[in-house]
C-alpha cells in the first residue's frame, strides 16, 4: 500500500502545476479521496490492535499527533523561511497574520480556509487544509468505533454528501473539504478493514455501489455532474475501494515501504518546491515538472530521514505498552 500512496502524493503534487484528466478533472481530488479511505483502513486497524477502550483514546490521539505533526512542522517552517528569505509571492501566502500563524500551528483551523481570509492567505503548506481535516476525523473516530455505530455515522455523512452533491449545500465545501460530507469515504475504509475479503456481500461495497448507480444516472441527467468535485469524489471512492480491496491481500516489501514513508513528505513539500521552482523561473512544461517531482522526492527523503524516522520508533514504542 505505500507504493500506492506515493502515486497518490505524486497526483496531489501533479493537480498543483495544472495536470488534469479527461477534460480536465483534478486528479489531486481523485488521489485525496483515495488518502480518506486509507486512512479510515488503517486507523480502524490501529484502534482495533492497539487502543480499542476508551481509555486508551489519549494515547491514540498522541499517536496521532507524533505522526502528523513533526514533519508537518518542518516543511511549515522550511516555508515559511523561504517566504521571508525570497519574498515568495502566492495567494495563500497574501496576508500573513499572527492569527494565520497560530491557524497553521494548530492544523485543525486550516480545514475552514474558506470562511477566514486570514486563514486562506496565511497557509505555508496549502494542502494541509486536509491534514484539518484527518485531524477532525480522528478526534472523532474512537467516539463511533468504540460505541459501535458506525454504520449510522456513514449513512447521515452519505445523506449530508447527497446534498451537496445535487447542489441543495455547496459541493465542493460540503462535498469534499469538511467533514459532515466526507466522513462517510473514511467510514468505508473501515469497515473494508474489518472484511478484508473481496466481497460484493461487504456493506462498504453495497453502499458504494448503491450509490453510484442510483446517484450517477440522476447526476447527469440534472447536470449536476458539472459542480465542483462531484467527478473526482464518485472516482475516487470507486477507485479506492477497488485499490483497498486489492492491496489489502499484498505483502509488504522494502520498496512499498520506502515509497510510503516518502508519500507524506512529497504530499507536504511540493509547494515549497512549486514557488521556488516559479521564483527561478523556471517553465512548467515537462522537464520542470520532472524537475518538481525529483526535488520533491529528493526533499521528502530529507525529511523522513532527519524528523519521521527518529519519531517512528518512539510511536512504536508507545505502541509496545497496548500488544495486540
Amino acid at each position: 500500500m505505500g507504493t500506492y500512496r506515493f502515486l497518490l502524493a505524486i497526483a496531489v503534487a501533479l493537480s498543483h502545476v495544472e495536470v488534469r484528466f479527461l477534460g480536465g478533472h483534478n486528479p489531486g481530488v481523485v488521489a485525496v479521496i483515495s488518502f480518506f479511505l486509507i486512512s479510515g483502513f488503517v486507523m480502524t486497524g490501529l484502534m482495533r490492535s492497539y487502543y480499542p477502550e476508551y481509555h486508551k483514546v489519549p494515547m491514540f490521539y498522541l499517536d496521532r499527533l507524533a505522526r502528523i505533526l513533526p514533519q508537518y512542522l518542518f516543511f511549515s517552517i522550511l516555508a515559511a523561511a523561504a517566504y521571508f528569505l525570497f519574498n515568495i509571492s502566492s495567494p495563500y501566502l497574501s496576508t500573513i497574520s499572527l492569527a494565520g500563524v497560530v491557524a497553521n500551528l494548530l492544523v485543525i483551523p486550516l480545514n475552514f480556509f474558506m470562511y477566514s481570509q486570514t486563514i486562506a492567505g496565511c497557509t505555508f503548506i496549502p494542502q494541509a487544509w486536509s491534514l484539518g481535516l484527518e485531524l477532525t476525523f480522528y478526534l472523532l473516530f474512537p467516539v463511533i468505533l468504540i460505541a459501535g455505530r458506525r454504520n449510522v455515522w456513514l449513512v447521515l455523512s452519505l445523506l449530508m454528501w447527497l446534498f451537496a452533491a445535487f447542489g441543495v449545500v455547496n459541493s465542493d465545501v460540503w462535498g469534499y473539504r469538511l467533514l459532515p460530507g466526507t466522513l462517510f469515504i473514511f467510514l468505508i475504509g473501515s469497515c473494508i478493514f474489518d472484511n478484508q475479503k473481496p466481497s460484493f456481500k461487504h456493506p462498504a461495497v453495497i453502499m458504494s455501489v448503491l450509490m453510484v448507480c442510483c446517484t450517477l444516472p440522476l447526476l447527469y441527467g440534472l447536470d449536476k455532474m458539472t459542480l465542483p468535485y462531484n467527478f473526482e469524489v464518485i472516482t475516487g471512492l470507486l477507485l479506492g475501494v477497488a485499490a483497498l480491496f486489492f492491496l489489502s491481500g499484498c505483502e509488504r516489501n522494502k520498496w512499498d515501504d520506502w515509497l510510503g514513508n516518502l508519500s507524506y513528505g512529497v504530499f507536504l513539500c511540493h509547494f515549497l518546491v512549486i514557488w521556488v521552482i516559479d521564483l527561478l523561473h523556471i517553465p512548467r512544461d515537462a522537464g520542470g515538472i520532472a524537475l518538481m517531482l525529483a526535488a520533491s522526492i529528493l526533499l521528502a527523503q530529507f525529511g523522513y530521514m532527519l524528523i519521521e524516522r527518529p519519531v517512528l520508533q518512539w510511536r512504536h514504542e508507545i505502541r509496545q505498552r497496548y500488544p495486540r
